[in-house]
């Protein structure tokens, strides 16, 4: 017997821009996104305005930084002596790198700076974050989700 949650999984065509129109991602061409409501996968902004919306209905939505990707925060920027990093001379400026955190975990961070003397800045804001964005959505369907596939 299946058994149903109140939580349905969502299929939705977007593109994604920044407030300069150039476009940032897109499922123009390819698979639209699925995605299961309340289950955190996309940023609040976006699942709010496509729980608003009907099957086949289409909307432009824009979206401020705390509804996307959060503001930049400044203590997300790290600095540590470039000496203590292991191959520090094949680091790029603007390059992503995995970092391992205090905790153990690989977190995901921007080269903002490398001194051979001095200090090296990482970066651990979303590449995102502070950036207002902009999305033409179209509702393809929204189905329940059995409590077994959630």
């Amino acid at each position: 017997m299946s058994r149903f949650s109140l939580r349905n999984q969502v299929t939705v065509h977007y593109t994604g821009s920044f407030d300069d129109g150039s476009v940032f991602d897109t499922t123009e061409g390819r698979a639209p996104l699925t995605y299961v409501e309340g289950a955190h996968e996309v940023v609040p902004g976006f699942e709010a305005a496509v729980a608003g919306m009907q099957p086949g209905e289409r909307r432009r939505v824009h979206l401020e930084p705390a509804e996307a990707y959060g503001e930049r925060r400044g203590e997300l920027i790290y600095h540590m002596p470039t000496i203590e990093i292991p191959n520090y001379d094949e680091l790029v400026v603007g390059e992503m790198i995995y970092l391992m955190n205090h905790e153990g975990y690989q977190q995901l961070a921007r080269v903002l700076k490398v001194e051979d003397d001095g200090e090296t800045f990482f970066d651990f804001n979303h590449p995102m974050a502070g950036c207002a964005l902009n999305f033409e959505l179209e509702l393809l369907s929204r189905e329940p989700v059995r409590d077994d596939e959630a």
